[in-house]
């Protein structure tokens, strides 16, 4: 008898653990803290977002002066994911490889990036989902053309404001997906 009673402690105390991390996992979710509404309105900024990556990668691709590169690096990398990968559009694989050495690629190259066409976002997961769309990449007058699903993470996180601490959704790139 007191094995049993021992063992049903065990169980709803198990339980208990598990309600109270499912509970975190609510309170985290897109969701739970946004309506349908804003959510579509997150999802239409996400494609801005994806602009923005490329008119900074226009830039750094063509800037010379070493400080203002750098101010551009910082901002790319502040608009994605730190271990986000990237279409190596200097290959004719599919490759992906990190961002710092797609940078490196297109360094002083002039590439041009332009998203031609972009389709509605499919939802992915919790806090995720995935902007389909079209790029334009040019170089010396040669043009390519790819299909890319761009997957975008929207998360809460803490930032201080002075001594106060609150909690706010982030947009971030995360991997790119290719259909060669």
């Amino acid at each position: 008898m007191k094995l049993k009673n021992l063992f049903n402690g065990i169980l709803i105390f198990l339980s208990g653990l598990g309600l109270a991390q499912n509970s975190g996992m609510e309170s985290k979710s897109i969701q739970t803290n946004f309506t349908k509404a804003s959510i579509k309105a997150f999802q239409e900024n996400s494609q801005h977002k994806l602009n923005e990556f490329y008119e900074y990668l226009n830039l750094y691709s063509k800037e010379k002066n070493e400080e203002l590169k750098l101010q551009i690096k910082k901002n790319i990398l502040h608009l994605a994911q730190a271990d986000i990968e990237i279409q190596d559009f200097m290959d004719n694989k599919s490759n992906l490889i990190d961002l710092d050495s797609f940078l490196s690629k297109i360094e002083n190259k002039s590439y041009h990036f332009e998203i031609i066409s972009a389709s509605k976002p499919i939802d992915l997961g919790i806090n995720q989902w995935i902007n389909p769309y079209r790029l334009k990449v040019t170089q010396n007058g040669k043009a390519l053309e790819f299909d890319l699903k761009q997957i975008i993470y929207f998360e809460p996180k803490q930032k201080q404001f002075g001594s106060h601490s609150k909690s706010v959704w982030e947009l971030k790139l995360g991997n790119q997906k290719s259909e060669f």
